[in-house]
């Protein structure tokens, strides 16, 4: 596994190789602090090195951090270039791949939303590089949903706006909106409740338009 590889989801090994440690420390204190907040010394010591050692597997602190988002994103990409079928239909597998990639790397979209608050050159090299591609297969995916025409041309950046809160918002919040509402969103109940709502959200919005519908059950 290298630094790009998402977290595993198959049976859990008895000690995650040192970069990989690093990376699941660092992505902790990224989404908790982020960038600025974050320093070297403070990963090194979670993870139960020292500085130096750190160094061995990550330049500096501007890499470590882009191989945390790119070890998150990256499984992303692949999973939006088939998020619908080729009827236009929601693909559901692919909408569980995503909900279960997420609930398996919740400080990702803390991370992102963290960076997005505090705002500056940071927060733009962070869209730039890596949401940017994200919207873009997005975007591409919903060109193919016959359900585009229901929707203003000025509507469309604000559906796909809708989707990010609507996923990573969900991952982003849990702790705040958990006690609000005294329910654990990231326990697989929750998690699983939430991805049988985006799917069917999505085979409402990105399915069959409604004169298709109306006729299917006509």
């Amino acid at each position: 596994m290298n630094a790009s590889t998402p977290h595993p989801t198959g049976p859990a090994r008895s000690e995650p190789r040192t970069a990989d440690r690093i990376l699941d420390v660092a992505e902790e204190l990224f989404a908790e602090r982020g960038f600025a907040g974050t320093a070297v010394r403070d990963i090194a010591t979670r993870a139960g090195l020292n500085p130096a050692s750190l160094y061995n597997h990550f330049e500096n602190k501007q890499a470590l951090y882009d191989a945390v988002v790119e070890r998150g994103v990256r499984p992303i990409y692949a999973i939006l270039d088939r998020i619908l079928l080729d009827d236009g239909g929601p693909d559901r597998d692919a909408i569980a791949e995503l909900m279960a990639h997420l609930s398996a790397a919740p400080g990702l979209a803390r991370l992102i939303q963290h960076e997005a608050l505090a705002g500056g050159e940071h927060a733009l090299r962070l869209a730039g590089r890596w949401l940017e591609p994200m919207y873009a297969r997005a975007s591409a995916a919903l060109a193919k949903s016959p359900a585009l025409g229901q929707w203003e041309p000025h509507e469309l950046p604000l559906l796909l706006m809708t989707y990010h809160h609507l996923i990573f918002g969900h991952f982003a919040m849990a702790g705040a909106l958990g006690e609000l509402l005294g329910v654990d969103l990231l326990s697989p109940d929750a998690v699983e409740r939430q991805t049988r709502f985006v799917e069917k959200l999505s085979e409402r919005l990105l399915g069959a338009d409604a004169d298709a519908r109306r006729g299917d059950s006509a």
